[in-house]
């Protein structure tokens, strides 16, 4: 059976609080002197020298006796010696624990516990016990026995091509790095191809392979007008993601601007109920009162049915108004349960919606109200996603992107590390970036038929 090589580089997040040698620490003795024992105690784990190096390595402090004065007694002697202002680190964990699982939520059985190599930015197994599912790792403190969480799942075939794994080893292997350093961090690479998949989902909105149809938003309800958008859509704050709306079989609707949608809606005054209201209630509390009369009526629907309540007074208010004098019985008065929320309507139109807009809260209102030969109906939605963020190694990049943030990533490293984060648009990365945006801009298909307008001398008719 094939061997499979499983190696874990060691994050800076498992180091703690750190200090340097103010005195030359010989091989074979067991005492550190330090510019400070701050945080420094009984039973850790230090790393003595920068991880990777020659003469690195990982020992604990007494057991018993406490750090003292600038003094560290350790555990063991050492096997080095480390000049002055060496670095002495805390490690929150000494040994890496290799797991397997059949899939990638499976139980998972350890199949070996590995000592941090202090020489190594990397911690590796061999494993030829599997040929199929996924390997996991994470740290161990020997001395409390305590873990980190798991990491994400590593697939027994390697990561795809189109990972986050291979963008940040392609971007770290193209700037001459071999692993993660204090500036070039994880998180670091993380953020970035974030970033660039912001920058290029921005450079045009209607990319193909982002656009979601027929999406159920929910169903028309007799007397409600409002949806909430999906969480993914591009930007939920005007029209421009969504590429149509419907409801039912019938025809899209019209896209209107708040302001069009707001003259469509002119003398209707609306809020919703407070606190809920139940038959022979001679009040109704409603959140904002002043757009309604001192008396009259309004209109509420339960269940799709339209509910006519008179009052003869109003207490104004901005979030605790109420509808006083409403009748107990007859006419006008109040015969079903209304539950908190139901909208309170004054002049609105009922009939079959043709319109609909965004407001400021990300809601996608229709008008006019849908009637009851419109009630009950999907409302779908055809819109725009933006890109999904990668948190992971194992996360995927669509691969119509995957090559432009390879080079967005080097470019960007290479500006940290040569240029003081300066980005230099000349850069060969940079340019390719670019190149390769341009080119999927422009052998984008069309997702729509859209009319054109022809143009005559010129003038566009």
């Amino acid at each position: 059976m094939p061997t499979t090589p499983i190696a874990t580089a060691i994050e800076n997040e498992i180091f703690s609080y750190e200090t340097f040698l103010t005195a030359r620490a010989s091989a074979g003795t067991a005492t550190l002197t330090v510019q400070s024992i701050l945080n420094f105690a009984t039973n850790r784990i230090l790393l003595i020298g920068e991880l990777g190096s020659e003469n690195a390595e990982i020992i604990r402090t007494h057991a018993l006796t406490a750090p003292s004065g600038s003094t560290i007694t350790l555990a063991s002697n050492l096997v080095f010696t480390h000049p002055v202002y060496t670095k002495v680190r805390i490690m929150l964990y000494d040994q890496i624990e290799f797991s397997h699982a059949t899939t990638k939520t499976g139980a998972k059985t350890v199949i070996a516990t590995r000592p941090i190599e202090a020489d190594n930015l990397a911690t590796r197994h061999d494993d030829s016990t599997f040929s199929s599912g996924f390997y996991f790792t994470r740290y161990r403190n020997s001395i409390t026995n305590t873990f980190s969480d798991y990491s994400d799942p590593i697939p027994w075939a390697g990561f795809k091509a189109n990972t986050v794994s291979m963008v940040v080893n392609y971007a770290l292997g193209r700037n001459k790095l071999d692993s993660f350093t204090d500036n070039i961090t994880y998180q670091f690479c993380l953020e970035e191809i974030n970033a660039c998949l912001q920058f290029i989902t921005g450079k045009l909105k209607g990319w193909s392979k982002l656009l979601k149809l027929n999406h159920v938003l929910g169903q028309t309800v007799r007397g409600s007008f409002k949806f909430t958008l999906p969480t993914d859509i591009w930007e939920n704050r005007g029209i421009k993601s969504i590429l149509g709306v419907r409801i039912g079989t019938a025809l899209g609707l019209k896209s209107k601007i708040w302001s069009e949608f707001e003259d469509e809606m002119e003398g209707v005054a609306v809020t919703q109920v407070r606190t809920q209201a139940v038959a022979r209630q001679t009040t109704l509390a409603i959140n904002n009162s002043f757009d309604f009369k001192d008396s009259g009526s309004v209109n509420v629907y339960i269940g799709g049915i339209l509910h006519n309540i008179t009052y003869t007074g109003v207490t104004r208010s901005a979030t605790a108004g109420v509808l006083t004098g409403i009748p107990a019985l007859g006419t006008g008065s109040i015969t079903v349960t209304i539950p908190v929320n139901t909208y309170v309507w004054d002049g609105e139109r009922e009939g079959k919606p043709d319109c609909f807009t965004i407001d400021s809260d990300g809601n996608l209102l229709i008008w006019p109200l849908p009637d009851a030969s419109y009630n009950n109906l999907n409302v779908y939605i055809d819109y725009w996603t933006g890109p999904t963020e990668v948190d992971s190694d194992a996360d995927e990049l669509d691969v119509f992107r995957y090559d432009a943030v390879k080079h967005w990533l080097t470019w960007v490293i290479r500006s940290q590390l040569k240029n003081d984060g300066v980005r230099n648009l000349a850069d060969g990365d940079y340019i390719q970036f670019s190149q390769i945006l341009a080119d999927y801009i422009r052998n984008e298909l069309p997702v729509h038929r859209k009319k054109r307008q022809p143009k005559i001398n010129t003038i566009t008719y």
